[in-house]
């Protein structure tokens, strides 16, 4: 029987995958590589994700982890791996944004209580 955690984090990955970064922002891995470069930066000095990122830079951003992952592998997003901190920060980020429309929110944990 899977985890909490791996049900939760199998359904994120699914979510991601339905949103299209290479399509919708950049046309290769390279390409959308380069165009998320600012915001990664930005988290790796602060911790956060910038505010300045719109949707579609998170969503692509979303996209991209988990594109890696299944690719690159090494991330282990699935098995909690060193790119789930990065990966629940942008995720939780995506529901506070004033564009968020429907269809963009990600799965997200349960709030306790």
């Amino acid at each position: 029987m899977a985890s909490r955690f791996e049900g939760l984090m199998s359904a994120q990955i699914d979510w991601a995958h339905e949103y299209d970064g290479y399509a919708r922002l950049a046309g290769s891995p390279q390409a959308l590589a380069a165009l998320l470069e600012p915001a990664w930066r930005q988290y790796h000095q602060t911790g956060r994700v910038p505010e300045w990122c719109g949707v579609d830079i998170l969503r692509g951003w979303a996209f991209y982890l988990t594109r890696a992952d299944r690719h690159g592998g090494g991330y282990g997003l699935a098995e909690g791996g060193p790119m789930v901190q990065e990966w629940n920060a942008v995720l939780e980020r995506i529901p506070t944004h004033e564009a968020t429309g429907p269809g963009d929110t990600p799965p997200l944990p349960d709030a306790p209580g």
